[in-house]
């Protein structure tokens, strides 16, 4: 089975490993999965977070690579913001 090197990164830092999948769809399906995965176990208690996963087959080559960027804003920020922007 073909090995790939999976790349993530969320709010907690990057992590790396190389995982067997049986081809280069089965790899980015499962990068997909992950991606949301990393997004429900870290919502942050903020405003932002960053979400990216990246895989490359054994050569190095960049097979897929996703992100997810998360934006979050509470009514009381908004309502701030548009009275400083009168």
């Amino acid at each position: 089975m073909p090995k790939f090197k999976v790349i993530s990164k969320d709010p907690r830092g990057a992590q790396r490993g190389t995982i067997d999948f049986p081809d280069e769809q089965s790899a980015a399906t499962d990068a997909q999965r992950a991606l949301v995965d990393m997004a429900s176990d870290a919502i942050p208690n903020g405003d932002r977070a960053d979400f990216q996963v990246q895989v490359d087959d054994a050569s190095g080559e960049e097979v897929y690579r996703a992100s997810l960027k998360f934006r979050g804003r509470t009514r009381r920020k908004r309502i701030r913001r548009e009275r400083s922007q009168k």
